[in-house]
């Protein structure tokens, strides 16, 4: 059972660490193996120094996670 398309959220430019990972639906190893490559960069842009990654950040890294497997990539 899936959640109705109202019911998804819009996703912000800009994330944490938990609605990254829930955007990505990775795992947090996987998270901090992109960190650990530079395919994503948490940086204290948020409220009160909370580390933010970017989505295009995070959309590029899931891009490369599947590959070209469907004649073009993942477009997000």
């Amino acid at each position: 059972m899936g959640l109705a398309l109202e019911k998804l959220p819009d996703w912000p430019a800009g994330m944490n660490r938990a609605l990254a990972l829930a955007y990505t639906g990775v795992s947090e190893q996987q998270m901090r193996d992109w960190e650990k490559e530079g395919r994503v960069r948490f940086r204290p842009r948020g409220p009160r120094g909370q580390m933010i990654a970017l989505q295009s950040d995070l959309d590029a890294a899931l891009n490369e996670l599947f590959g070209d497997t469907v004649g073009g990539g993942i477009v997000f």
